[in-house]
């Protein structure tokens, strides 16, 4: 009989480990740039050291689900906290830019690797009834390493000098070394090894396309259309600030992460005890409301307000977008399900800043945010037609 209970040793143990090398990454995301400008003057190049990263990320999620699946949960999760562990040390000898890059690209890859991995392990420790609760509480990890993250890396780089970011880097590699080491408690813990391909008839598998069941298609598609509204938020909202005569508006970022972590202690439960419609339709309408409200706000505290629901919208939207991939796939596909959710999340949130800074000198801030808010009414009446029990049945 399976066990209901999500708080285990393992499940704990896995949540921290996520917490660990999601901190290394938006520890990074918050520096990299100012040490970019010590190795070269080349705004061009800072950027690309920057886009790096995130690039390899993206293109990894192409090939997770199936490494996953060929080698384990738990053995890709020590590969790639091993290689972070690696990379993050040598970025201390990192004093030309094209090593920058090359260091940011391995980072990259060993990340997205870790939470596609981390993700589909934490999808088969939680139990099948409260599977929206389990991966929302999982969640937590990365919710905390977006607020914890870049304060820690900003109270170690203060002058910005050459032996703080040294200091830096050797922090970020105790991070992922230390996840590398309950991932490694974790797997000697385990009886037994998720359903991988090796275990299961390949012919009895739906097919695909490149390496991804059709299940997911729907899912990706919302996803897809949710960030890249929201992905503007993110990237723009500081100049967004100084255009106001606000000054620093980094407190805005941890209201984000409040709401973010207050929703992710309640969405779950709803979406399992009720259905997805209540907490996704709840979820789309805060988004909509932050939106307009960021492009209009009078005042920062206004600003706060709305970067909280923001920070609600997202924490409910995307562990249940989540389990809608795990959901409509084969258990043994769990990982490309999970890949595929974040390779979205990831595309949507490039591609949204892009567009949007296409956009940006001509219509200015409060026309991208207004444009953002129609972008989640427009993902609302998607998720209406194509997933919403209203229209379909809900998906088991």
């Amino acid at each position: 009989m399976e066990s209901d209970k999500i708080w285990t040793r393992k499940f704990f143990f896995l949540m921290i480990s996520l917490l660990l090398m999601a901190g290394a990454n938006y520890y990074f995301a918050s520096t990299v740039a100012l040490y970019a400008k010590l190795i070269t003057p080349s705004g061009f190049y800072i950027g690309l050291a920057a886009a790096a990263f995130y690039v390899a990320s993206v293109s990894m999620r192409l090939i997770n689900g199936t490494l996953v699946q060929n080698f384990g949960s738990y053995r890709i999760m020590m590969i790639s906290a091993a290689i972070g562990t690696i990379v993050c040390y040598m970025h201390q000898y990192a004093t030309t830019i094209f090593l920058l890059i090359i260091l940011r690209i391995m980072h990259g890859f060993a990340y997205s690797m870790f939470n596609t991995a981390s993700g589909t392990a934490a999808s088969f420790l939680v139990p099948r009834s409260r599977i929206s609760e389990g991966i929302g509480y999982f969640a937590i990890g990365n919710v905390l390493a977006l607020a914890i993250g870049p304060v820690i890396a900003l109270m170690i780089i203060k002058d910005g000098t050459f032996n703080e970011f040294q200091r830096l880097f050797m922090v970020a590699s105790i991070f992922c070394a230390v996840a590398f080491l309950l991932v490694s408690e974790i797997s000697k813990k385990s009886t037994k090894v998720p359903l991988t391909l090796q275990k299961i008839n390949k012919d009895n598998l739906p097919p695909t396309f490149i390496g991804f069941e059709k299940g997911v298609l729907l899912p990706v598609i919302i996803s897809f259309m949710m960030t890249f509204s929201y992905a503007p938020v993110f990237v723009y909202l500081a100049g967004y600030g100084l255009s106001r005569g606000w000054g620093s508006i980094g407190n805005a970022y941890f209201m984000y992460a409040a709401g973010l972590l207050l929703s992710r202690l309640f969405a779950g439960r709803l979406g399992d005890k009720y259905g997805a419609d209540y907490v996704i339709y709840p979820a789309l309408i805060c988004g909509i409301v932050s939106l307009y409200n960021i492009a209009l706000c009078r005042s920062v505290w206004e600003l706060y307000l709305a970067m909280t629901l923001m920070g609600m919208c997202v924490g409910a939207f995307n562990p249940l977008m989540n389990v809608f991939c795990i959901l409509r796939c084969s258990a043994a596909r769990r990982g490309t399900a999970t890949a595929a959710f974040n390779g979205s999340v990831d595309l949507g949130l490039g591609t949204g800043s892009m567009v949007a800074g296409l956009f940006l000198a001509k219509f200015g801030y409060i026309h991208i945010y207004l444009a953002g808010s129609v972008g989640l009414i427009l993902t609302l009446l998607a998720y209406t037609f194509m997933l919403s029990s209203l229209v379909h049945r809900k998906c088991n």
